[in-house]
Order: structure tokens, then C-alpha cells, then sequence
């Protein structure tokens, strides 16, 4: 621990770090398959995605309770929590919003590691799921998120959607374009448009169409 707070005198850039990451651990994943996976995805992206995320994109904005905070800075510029629709909801996050916007830093160590428990039922994994996607509805409508878009340059803008709110809108897509070919290819094919298409392919020559179409046909 001792090495960890010596972080915070560190260089690390323009700045000093104002809220130091550490790795974690759960170890509760050889209880179940659901252990199993709550631990690899921890450790995926909470901990070996935060490296990258932390150095050299500096965009670390990831839900994990194992920072330490700069109690000062933190206390004299809005403190750490802030007003949400849920008690206790990215409160964490929120945090980190604040000294990103003061052009602070935020880093992730690995000298010292964090072990913790996590339910592994099924019902509690759903559950902590759509806390997180509730976490993400408060963020996109607060005005963090407006500040911090006018601030990043194209590269952070990108990983700072990946590391926010650009899973839940990217899952959405895909929902929706699934959607769209189940219901389109039956329609396609009872209505007689995929007849039509195909046929129209073949006296245009229009090869790369005749393939979709197929491929299409075998899913």
C-alpha cells in the first residue's frame, strides 16, 4: 500500500494522478460456470482493458471500487458523489468525470491487488447487469458527458464511447439489425421479391448480388 501512495508524487505527465487503479481478483470463480464467467470478464475488461484505457488513452472511467481518491481534491472541487435517479449509481464513475474535466489524471497500477467475492446466482448477476445499464442511462443524460465531448480530441471521443455508454448503443444496434433480417428474409421470400431479385441479378449479370442473395438463402 505504501508503494501505491507513493504514486501520487510520481510524474505521470503533465499532472499528478489524482485517483490511482489497482488490478482485482474474484475469487469466487471456481464455484459455478457463472463464477467462471463474472471472473473472466473482470479480469478482461476491468482489469487488462483498464491498462490500455488508463495508458496511454487516458479515458479510465471504468465501475470498480478498488481506487484510491485524492480526498482533497476531491473534497474542495464538487466532492466525490453526485444526485442520481439510484442511490449509490456511478457514484464511482462520476468521480472520475470530475478531474478528467480539470485535465487530471487517472492511473492504474499493478503492484498491489484486490480480492473480492461476487454473487455468482444467476438472478444476482441480472441484477448487477441492469444496475450497470442504469448507470449508463444517468450518464448519457448528464452534462458530463456534453462537457467532456467538447473536450476530447477524435481518438479519446472513441474510446471514451467504448468505455461508457458505447456497448449498451452498439448491443442496441445489433438487436435491432438482427431484428430487421429475421423478419425482412420472410418477408423477402413469401412476398416473391426474392424471386424477383434474384432473377433480375442474373440478367444484369450482377454476380456479387446473386452471391449475397445466396448466402442470404443458406442462413
Amino acid at each position: 500500500m505504501m508503494n501505491l501512495l507513493e504514486e501520487f508524487n510520481e510524474d505521470h505527465g503533465l499532472r499528478p494522478p489524482t485517483i490511482l487503479g489497482v488490478r482485482g481478483h474474484i475469487f469466487t470463480g471456481n464455484i459455478s460456470s457463472l463464477g467462471w464467467f463474472m471472473l473472466n470478464q473482470e479480469t478482461s475488461f476491468v482489469t487488462i482493458g483498464q491498462r490500455v484505457l488508463a495508458t496511454p488513452l487516458k479515458v479510465c472511467f471504468q465501475y470498480r471500487h478498488r481506487d484510491v481518491f485524492d480526498r482533497i481534491f476531491h473534497i474542495i472541487r464538487g466532492d466525490i458523489s453526485k444526485a442520481s435517479c439510484g442511490i449509490n449509481l456511478s457514484e464511482n464513475i462520476f468521480a472520475k468525470f470530475n478531474p478528467t474535466l480539470r485535465q487530471e489524471n487517472i492511473t492504474h497500477h499493478e503492484c498491489i491487488q484486490v480480492r473480492k467475492g461476487r454473487d455468482v446466482g444467476l438472478n444476482q448477476i441480472s441484477m448487477l447487469e441492469a444496475k450497470v445499464a442504469c448507470s449508463n442511462r444517468e450518464q448519457i443524460l448528464s452534462r458530463d458527458i456534453y462537457d467532456l465531448g467538447h473536450r476530447f480530441d477524435f481518438f479519446r471521443m472513441l474510446s471514451y464511447y467504448f468505455n461508457t455508454i458505447g456497448f449498451y448503443v452498439s448491443s442496441m444496434m445489433v438487436i435491432i439489425i438482427v431484428h430487421f433480417f429475421l423478419y425482412g428474409k420472410p418477408y423477402l421470400s413469401l412476398s416473391g421479391l426474392d424471386s424477383a431479385i434474384m432473377k433480375q441479378a442474373h440478367i444484369r449479370g450482377n454476380n456479387p448480388l446473386k452471391a449475397a442473395m445466396a448466402s442470404q438463402s443458406s442462413v
